[in-house]
Parts: C-alpha cells; structure tokens; sequence
C-alpha cells in the first residue's frame, strides 16, 4: 500500500512539474512599453492611465474612445493585438465586445418591431411566426421578458456543456431545436442573466421577417449607424485574425493566450466583431438619444416610464449612473457606458479576461481626470 502511495506522489509530482513547465513555456511576460513624453496635457493623462493600467493588471493592449458634447475627444489604442506576432492593437483593429453585441441587437429588435406596431410589452406570437404554434414547450414569452433577462430561461450549465455537442450551430438550427427542447431551460427564477435569451430573440426576429439574422442586424442598426467594419460572427477563427485573447497564469506573473469558442454563428447575444472606431460611432448616436438616428428605438426599449432601456444595464462611474453594457468571454473584456445628463460616453476594451474588475476601475480613472 505505501509503495503505491510513493508511486501515486510521485506521478502527482512530475505532472505538476510537467504542468508548470508547459504553462511557463508557452506563456508570455507582461508587456513593457515605452512611456509617453509629450503631447497634450489631459491627453497625455489618459494616455498615462493605459500605460500603467498595461502594467498594473497585466493587460496585453487595450482600447479606449471618448466622446463628449457630440464628438470624438479621445481615441487611443494601445499594447499588443497578439503577444507571439507583437502585432500592435490599433483603434481600428477588429475586436470582439462579447455581451456588449445586445445593446445591437436590442436597437435592432426594437427598430423592426416599431415599424411593425408591436410594443416591448407584446408576446413573441405577435410576430407571426407560424412554425411557433407547433411547440407547446415553450411559454408565451413577452418581448421585454426576454430583452430584461425575465423569461426565465437559463444557458446551459457547464456539465450541460460537456456532455453535449462541441461543434457550432448555426443561429437557425439552434433556434429550431430550441423551439422542440427549449422548455428544459426554463426556471422559476424572476430575474436570471442569460445569453439564450438574446439568442432566442434574434432567431425568431429572423424568422419572423423572413431574412437572415446578418443581413437583418446590418440593415436594422449597424448601417444606419455608419458601422461599416462591425458584423456578426459567422465563422471563427477568421481566416486573417491578429487579436489573441489572454489570461494571467495559474502560478507565473506571465500571459497565456485564452480560446474562445462560439456556440451559435452568428450570436445575436455576444457575437459582434467591430472596432473602436467604430464604437464610438454607436456611442455618439446614443449620447443624442431623442435627437439621433435610435430615438424611435430608445423610446420603444424605454417601454413608457423606464430610465434604462430594455437590454441595456446602470452602473455608477466617478459617482453618478450611466447607461450601456458589459461584455466579458474567455479572454476579451469590454464595456460601453454613457451619460445623457454628463453628455459623455465610453468605451473600453482589452484583449484579457478580467478578474479583477479592471474595466470599471480604469473607467472610473478616465472620466475622474475629465470631469474631477
């Protein structure tokens, strides 16, 4: 029995040794850059706050846009896209934002849905879908249930994930299955944060107008906006891909690059593949609310008296609330905030798995050296 005791410590020893080697080996070391020197004084401030952000949380590269009063103030990308090519991350660098595509996809729902004369509050069978009334597994959901996260359903859990198929969907196969089998991700829960909910709208908006989900999102939002570099994931990796994503190490002070997989191509709920230029494009639409090219969507989304639209989340930055969206997978974290009252918008992203909440943390640096 002692003997394969030994032998057992002694396999658990070289496999640690082994694993410790391998992540060492195939990770990187934090990134140095040079500091910047000149320039103007508040620019070079937020410049400086990136670079020690790099430093502080072991950030490959990041991202930033401001706009204030209408415009552009600030647009600044820096570190690394990839640690292995030391291909530069640039402003108009591809990017994926993860959850912050619902804030997409919620003005293009709504854009559709408005020319139709259906309301938020209505019900998914007021899109007359007529393959819908062939599955009684399913409640008759309210449109604002599903974009506020209050239907009920739930993503697969992770054993659920497991022990199912590893290959890709595309958006119309998965919705037709979820249609036979979705009931089994139904719960009691009044509030419950889940991706399937945006998944599953986005499928039935396609279905109900009878167009793919790509063509619809660029026809709806994207375009109107002057996105010309954002789409829909609908393959990955992309034949031509400089992004890495990243994450620290278990035990080195180091980097190691962080896979993502999509499960549904495209994604409505985080599958958005834009650029920073292009971000602070959405952002400048949104900061002119009733007077922009999404006033007709925000009033529907606002659904009558609500301050925040529906699919769009509150947080506070430097004390008071704002308006937008988190986006956070494997090793990609963004977030895309703004301020009717403060007539400012941010957006932030950094190609690193945040563990440590560094997105609002830098945000709230940012916007304190602008408005103290």
């Amino acid at each position: 029995m002692a003997q394969k005791v030994r032998i057992f410590l002694v396999i658990l020893i070289v496999w640690a040794v082994g694993f410790l080697a391998w992540e060492w080996w195939y990770s990187y070391p934090k990134v140095n850059l040079d500091k910047i020197r000149s320039g103007r004084a508040q620019t070079t401030k937020l410049d400086s706050i990136l670079l020690q952000a790099i430093i502080d949380y072991r950030l490959p590269g990041v991202t930033v846009a401001l706009v204030q009063e209408g415009k552009v103030s600030y647009l600044k990308a820096i570190g690394y896209a990839n640690l292995e090519t030391k291909d530069s991350l640039k402003v108009d660098s591809p990017i994926l934002v993860a959850s912050v595509s619902k804030l997409v996809t919620a003005l293009a729902v709504a854009n559709v849905l408005d020319d139709k004369g259906i309301q938020a509050q209505g019900y998914i069978s007021d899109l007359g879908i007529a393959s819908l009334h062939s599955f009684s597994s399913l409640p008759n959901f309210s449109l604002s249930d599903l974009l506020s996260h209050e239907s009920g359903l739930r993503d697969k859990t992770f054993s659920e994930m497991i022990f199912s198929s590893s290959r890709s969907q595309s958006l119309q196969i998965w919705g037709e299955d979820f249609l036979a089998h979705g009931s089994k991700y139904q719960t009691e829960l009044s509030y419950s944060y889940a991706d399937t909910n945006f998944d599953f709208l986005g499928f039935l908006l396609s279905q109900s107008e009878n167009q793919d989900f790509e063509t619809l999102i660029q026809n709806a939002a994207l375009t109107p906006a002057g996105m010309v570099n954002s789409s829909f994931l609908t393959a990955w990796p992309m034949e031509i891909n400089e992004l890495t994503g990243y994450q620290k190490t278990f035990l080195w002070k180091r980097l190691e690059p962080k896979r993502i997989n999509f499960r549904i191509f495209p994604s409505p709920s985080s599958g958005l593949l834009t650029t920073t230029k292009d971000m602070s494009l959405l952002l400048i639409h949104l900061l002119r609310d009733e007077m922009g090219i999404f006033h007709d969507a925000l009033d529907w989304l606002r659904d009558g008296e609500n301050v925040v639209p529906l699919g769009f989340q509150k947080t506070k930055i430097n004390g008071s609330e704002w308006i937008g969206h988190f986006g956070g997978q494997a090793g990609y974290s963004s977030l895309l905030f703004y301020s009717i009252e403060a007539d400012m918008g941010i957006f932030f992203f950094a190609n690193a798995k945040d563990n440590e909440d560094f997105r609002i943390a830098i945000a709230n640096q940012i916007i304190s050296t602008i408005s103290p």
